[in-house]
């Protein structure tokens, strides 16, 4: 055997080698690739499991018996709250448009049962049935829903239950005069 044949079996070991060596790392990446699916769906799983106990919390404080008879003033008649009231009330909405806020920016929002949005849905929902939440949201949430999309979609909401636009003179419960946004 000469030099020339040895260098030819030399290629087609090294080719062989370095075809084996690709092989290998595809299957290393499909591997890899699997296992972060999973991973994404673990996480997936458990920030939907999160968001459904925040909401179960929120929920549940409308059940406090101490709670409760100012929830469904609030939710009735917003104006009718004493100074007190009107202050847990404010504080249990934000803390319910803050989880509604999490879910929208986390992609937890869309098709679901053939309708576009559900935050959409629920929210024409519950200020149909409560409009003192809807009221809330005029005077206060709007200026704390910071991600303008959503805005969008809830003062499409409002304007779908209240029969009229957003009064967007309204900054944190001070109405300001001729306010331009």
């Amino acid at each position: 055997m000469d030099w020339e044949q040895l260098s030819i079996i030399a290629q087609i070991a090294t080719g062989l080698a370095t075809l084996a060596v690709a092989i290998f790392l595809v299957r290393q990446i499909a591997l890899q690739r699997q296992a972060l699916d999973l991973a994404h769906k673990d996480s997936e799983r458990e920030l939907l499991y999160t968001s459904n106990r925040l909401y179960t919390d929120i929920m549940g404080r409308i059940l406090d018996p101490k709670f409760a008879p100012i929830w469904q003033k609030g939710t009735c008649d917003y104006d009718s709250l004493t100074s007190d009231e009107e202050i847990r009330f404010r504080m249990w909405n934000q803390i319910s448009s803050i989880n509604q806020a999490t879910n929208y920016r986390a992609g937890h929002e869309g098709l679901d049962r053939g309708i576009d949005s559900r935050i959409y849905e629920q929210s024409k929902g519950a200020w149909n049935n409560w409009p003192g939440m809807a009221i809330y949201y005029e005077r206060f949430g709007r200026s704390h829903t910071y991600d303008p999309d959503l805005r969008i979609l809830l003062d499409r909401a409002f304007e779908d239950t209240q029969g009229r636009k957003v009064d967007k003179n309204w900054v944190l419960g001070v109405k300001h005069e001729d306010r331009r946004e």
